[in-house]
């Protein structure tokens, strides 16, 4: 057992995440299983399989424990089959919540598979670990597994102590990423498209431990710090307090520039909460709000029970405040919901002015209420991951097809911050609904036939698009884009189909030289505003937290005359 040895490995969507759950594992292993020698290997889906393979086939393990997910479960089942093809005495466990609902289907069509922890993995991982460390069966309920052709499920739901994840070994590897805390686990809610709230129960973690850990995490060198509580505000006074904590620390022992991510239920916000957070430092905190949808009906079907009109004038409260960043959610595909409902669902949740809006599509889940019912609703999905409707009763094939290139649209034109004014300005000008004019730009976008443009190549789409539209004026659409492009793209160039060639720029620029002396390395970008007559300067040194842009000024002509006289 002394040269047991165990390998811990999950693969993130994107480097920039540094996921929590094998370094959970690893702390389960060395307080229950402390003899197992254990590591942990973090890689991603992006990276070359065959690397991934490397490094675990390197270590030459006795057990091998992937995390498996929606977004990775592929590459767990390509990379567990070749491991075993290398180490055929190796035993390949894999745990989460993709192989946690059923079990038996994994473990029949990928006999490479050895066990599947469910539930909680920290206590029943090590255990089995060590059972195997000692050629024996683990314990009644620790996984599901297949014995002389006999099926054993086992689900291991008992949690005894709150273990943290942040050892030595987990600071040594975040190396400035996103990193993730838990303060509870499951949900009060019971979604029926959802896993999180299969149990209808919430377990709160002890507040001396979540503090201790939002401090380790604050000094850790990590920008972002995300809350992984599924609803952050269920408990109005624990979030208050954590809230409170941040505050008091901010620019003390939590260093100026980080940012709390909480996912919350903006309908549940009352007076007390909302005061809180209007208090909180400028960029400190962003906010997460699942709206899904604006039909009642819809809401009533997947058991979402929502004030919506509460939810609507928290959402507008907590934009007004202007320090903390909002993220609002849709899901397209939920059941009773057709194309106009989403459409007005859509248009809502954009008039609430959030600087995010996220235009998802529904999942059929293992394991989730809805997955029971799909007979009922005779919906279609992808049988493979992420288990995507591609059409329902209310919702067509096409206009699911459709909706993501309105996705796409939205994604580049509002969620990236970089059009902001020039939406604005088109959305007014034309008495154009929201929802229109991104599907109108997403299908403009998809007939130029170039899956990823430069971002001059799509400023130049949205300036064609934009100004063919009905009282449109072309000279004032250009003045925001110009204006939009300055004050968010520090590179100080301004596209060629915004360019004007005006003899009096030379000029301007030594004038405000003299008004506005820059600091020394810190760079300026000059335009003019023609049907404003005014003088547009950018100087890229301070970043708003909340919009990500830089401060932008804008000078009559008239000051820049009496400085020259």
């Amino acid at each position: 057992m002394d040269n047991f040895k165990t390998v811990i490995c999950c693969l993130s969507a994107k480097y920039i995440h540094a996921t929590l759950s094998p370094w959970c594992i690893y702390e389960g292993i060395k307080k229950y299983a402390p003899k197992i020698n254990a590591k942990v290997i973090e890689g991603t889906i992006n990276e070359r399989q065959e690397e991934i393979i490397k490094r675990i086939y390197e270590e030459r393990p006795d057990v091998i424990g992937f995390s498996s997910y929606i977004w990775n479960m592929e590459k767990v089942l390509y990379i567990s089959e070749k491991i075993k093809e290398l180490l055929p005495f190796s035993k390949i466990i894999l745990g989460g919540p993709e192989v946690s609902f059923n079990e038996k289907e994994i473990l029949s069509e990928n006999p490479f598979v050895d066990f599947i922890v469910s539930g909680e993995g920290e206590k029943a991982f090590a255990k089995l670990a060590e059972a195997l460390s000692e050629n024996k069966l683990p314990e009644e309920n620790i996984a599901s597994y297949f014995y002389e052709g006999r099926f054993v499920q086992g689900k291991y739901n008992v949690f005894e102590e709150e273990l943290s994840p942040y050892s030595k070994e987990y600071f040594s590897s975040l190396c400035g990423r996103i990193s993730y805390i838990e303060s509870s686990r499951g949900c009060p809610y019971s979604c029926t498209f959802c896993l999180s709230g299969s149990d209808k129960n919430v377990r709160f973690f002890s507040m001396d431990k979540v503090k201790k850990e939002i401090l380790l995490l604050s000094k850790s060198g990590s920008q972002t710090v995300k809350f992984v509580d599924r609803t952050f505000n269920c408990n109005k006074k624990r979030a208050i307090e954590i809230l409170s904590f941040i505050r008091e620390n901010y620019k003390k022992e939590i260093p100026d520039g980080i940012c709390f991510h909480f996912e919350i239920a903006a309908d549940i916000l009352d007076e007390e909460i909302l005061s809180e957070i209007s208090h909180m430092p400028k960029g400190s905190v962003q906010f997460e709000v699942g709206i899904q949808s604006f039909n009642e009906l819809t809401l009533s079907k997947i058991n979402r029970k929502t004030n919506l009109q509460r939810l609507s004038e928290n959402v507008k409260a907590l934009v007004s405040y202007k320090n903390c960043h909002i993220h609002t959610d849709l899901i397209a595909g939920l059941p009773f919901e057709d194309m106009a409902s989403f459409k007005e669902s859509f248009n809502k949740a954009y008039s609430l002015g959030a600087n995010m809006l996220q235009l998802g599509f529904l999942k059929i889940l293992h394991g989730s209420q809805m997955e029971k019912t799909t007979d009922e609703y005779v919906v279609s999905y992808s049988k493979k991951p992420p288990y995507e409707v591609t059409s329902t009763p209310w919702i067509t094939e096409d206009e699911l097809i459709s909706l993501h290139k309105t996705e796409d649209a939205l994604e580049r034109l509002h969620n990236s911050g970089r059009f902001r004014r020039t939406l604005s300005y088109v959305l007014g000008v034309t008495g154009i609904k929201p929802f229109e004019l991104f599907e109108g730009f997403g299908n403009f976008a998809e007939s130029k036939n170039k899956k990823r443009p430069t971002l001059e190549e799509y400023t130049l789409w949205a300036y064609e698009y934009f100004s063919s539209l009905s009282l449109v004026d072309k000279a004032v659409l250009r003045d925001k884009m110009t204006e939009d492009r300055i004050s968010t793209n520090s590179s100080g160039i301004i596209p060629l189909c915004l360019q004007v060639k005006d003899e009096r720029l030379k000029r301007v620029k030594y004038l405000l030289s003299l008004m506005y002396p820059t600091e020394k390395d810190v760079k300026r970008t000059v335009a003019i505003n023609y049907t404003e007559n005014t003088v547009m300067l950018c100087d890229y040194k301070n970043k708003d937290r909340v919009s990500g842009e830089y401060e932008l000024k804008k000078l009559p002509f008239s000051e820049l005359e009496e400085t020259r006289g």
